[in-house]
């Protein structure tokens, strides 16, 4: 080999070697304080582990929903409770904005604070939610927010925004890009959805009927965790193919997963580079 192909070999390979061992820098935005844990959870397991920096940021405080509590108490409770989960999931930073529950607007200075914060943790990766019609109108909105302000990023090298299906726009015909297996982080997502007290010990049971039940049983508190959790991170029809496509013969083995889109509006990616943003995915 001519010596000049020898070194520019070496400096490839060198180069490669560098930009695997860098930390990557991912953020997940979402509408309400618990939702990065319930939609993202493994994923973002996966990446802290892995020793790769993560940011969760809610656009909204969560100050709404609740049977009893005032807004303001809500609000504390629910930040309390992010950061809690912030611990357990070893995030870099927990971010949780002042805009009431259920009031979320598309605004400028809504974008700008995203666009901002973006920056400032100079994301390479930026999970958020599809936007659709219908739904939770905060969720929905938070996904144009994103989708709405990233032309306006200034950064040398734009994220890539990935899309994560909510309860509602989960039930839409839609291929995953890509499936991720969480098995061995499943203890971790429970327990980052089980510190959300404020809505699996109190909320979600009052609204189903069984507060009573629910307060009086831990085991029956462990159980309406899990059910409010696997939903959305369980092998289905849908996520199957992603989950084969990139585990090939492995998948069949696989128990809990969540799946993701690659958005539109983003950087498009090789599947090289697929694997260097997401290197929980298996080796070719």
């Amino acid at each position: 080999m001519p010596r000049l192909l020898q070194l520019m070999t070496i400096f490839l390979l060198c180069s490669n070697l560098a930009f695997a061992q860098k930390p990557l820098k991912v953020m997940v935005i979402f509408a309400h304080p618990d939702e990065g844990e319930i939609y993202t959870g493994g994923i973002t397991a996966l990446y802290t582990k892995m020793g790769h920096q993560v940011k969760f940021m809610s656009l909204t405080n969560g100050d709404a929903g609740h049977y009893a509590m005032k807004p303001a108490d809500l609000a504390k409770m629910r930040y309390q409770e992010a950061m809690e989960s912030k611990q357990i999931l070893s995030l870099g930073e927990y971010e949780v904005l002042s805009y009431h529950d259920k009031y979320l607007k598309n605004t400028k200075e809504v974008q700008d604070r995203v666009i901002k914060s973006i920056q400032d943790w100079d994301a390479d990766v930026v999970f958020t939610y599809y936007p659709a019609a219908g739904g939770h109108t905060d969720n929905m909105t938070a996904g144009y927010i994103v989708r709405d302000a990233a032309p306006r990023l200034q950064m040398k090298k734009k994220p890539v925004f990935v899309y994560i299906r909510d309860f509602h726009t989960i039930h839409f015909s839609y291929i995953p890009d890509f499936a991720v297996a969480i098995d061995a982080v499943w203890p971790t997502k429970l327990a980052a959805c089980a510190v959300q007290r404020s809505q699996v010990n109190d909320a979600i049971p009052y609204k189903m009927g069984i507060l009573a039940e629910v307060r009086a049983n831990p085991e029956r508190q462990k159980k309406l965790v899990y059910d409010n959790t696997y939903p959305y991170s369980s092998v289905t029809n849908v996520n199957m193919p992603a989950l084969t496509k990139w585990y090939g013969s492995d998948s069949s083995g696989i128990k809990y997963a969540e799946a993701f889109e690659i958005a539109e509006f983003g950087r498009q990616l090789t599947e090289p580079e697929m694997r260097a943003l997401f290197p929980m995915l298996p080796p070719k």
